[in-house]
């Protein structure tokens, strides 16, 4: 084989690779309009001055809950999510850390498309696709490197951010809270920053850091809420296909717990962090909102059986809400 065919096969590799990653995760991502209120006029005594920007993001629950940025959102007033297939929709707040800079938004929609989570650690070399909006320039695909891992980035007059991933990824204006992938088209963290009048250098959240945050806001919300609650936060991750035809399931995502809140009925029933729910009273879980659906017209002192998966192995525990 010559030199030529063999770099004509490389490139098909590559060029497969990255078609394939952002056909997958394309239809969950989403552009980001918001109008917000000038920071010199909120102390003022003038009248606000209204302004845009753009952003991105991505749907990570089928209900219409969706991930970006928190600067991306920040002191919004109106805040407006297009959708790949051209419908547009209000969107409202559901939680942020501006510490590590993430958002969770929710629109009025359902069965919507959802982009899957990575399950393996990312390395440096490995390549990594960014699909957003980057000056409005709609579903706009790059790709790179992974060039460092856990990098602190001090932006000016920005809070301190720590263990960031950074790419050669292109990233501009408009690509804020948009999906990093992997060659497989998972998420394995959101773009955030890149450096004014730097070349090849862009940082991204992780995706152990945005499910914290998730785990947060949703255990959060779930505490607030009428009714009873088995006392977790957690997001859907994808199930391992090996995993699922040796084990004989039949759903392709379960549940993972993120987040256990103390002695709630949860963690008395001995479940743990990073168990994967599956189901409960025998009806399936994917995701949260399958999870609260479920629980919904139960009361205190009932009994539900909860099916997850542990270290490779389906377990079941009885919980008392």
């Amino acid at each position: 084989m010559s030199t030529f065919e063999k770099d004509a096969l490389a490139l098909d590799a590559y060029s497969h690779a990255v078609t394939t990653a952002a056909e997958r995760v394309g239809p969950a991502v989403v552009r980001i309009d918001v109008e917000h209120q000038s920071r010199r006029y909120r102390s003022s005594g003038y009248p606000p001055e209204l302004r845009g920007g753009i952003g991105s993001g991505f749907i990570f629950a089928s209900d219409g809950q969706i991930l970006t940025n928190a600067h991306v959102i920040e002191h919004a007033r109106h805040i407006k999510v297009t959708l790949a297939d051209g419908r547009t929709f209000d969107a409202g707040l559901m939680g942020s850390d501006p510490a590590v800079d993430v958002a969770i938004l929710r629109i009025g929609a359902d069965h919507l498309p959802v982009a899957e989570l990575g399950r393996t650690p990312l390395r440096v070399g490995q390549l990594v696709i960014a699909v957003g909006n980057p000056y409005g320039l709609n579903w706009t695909v790059t790709a790179g490197v992974v060039s460092a891992l856990q990098r602190t980035l001090q932006a000016p007059g920005a809070p301190k951010m720590t263990n960031l991933i950074q790419t050669d990824t292109s990233i501009n204006p408009g690509n804020s809270g948009g999906p990093l992938v992997d060659s497989a088209g998972h998420v394995v963290g959101i773009t955030t920053a890149m450096m004014p009048m730097a070349q090849g250098l862009g940082f991204s959240v992780p995706l152990d850091t945005v499910k914290g945050v998730v785990a947060k806001v949703m255990a959060q919300r779930s505490e607030a809420s009428r009714g009873v609650s088995l006392g977790v936060g957690g997001m859907r991750v994808v199930l391992d296909e090996a995993l699922r035809q040796r084990l004989q399931l039949s759903q392709q995502w379960g549940m993972q717990i993120l987040e256990l809140r103390s002695s709630g009925p949860a963690e008395q029933a001995q479940l743990k962090r990073l168990d994967i729910i599956l189901s409960a009273d025998g009806e399936p879980v994917t995701e949260a909102r399958d999870l609260q659906r479920l629980l919904r017209s139960r009361q205190a002192g009932e009994k539900v059986a909860i099916g997850f998966l542990r270290g490779g192995v389906t377990r079941k525990v009885t919980v008392v809400l």
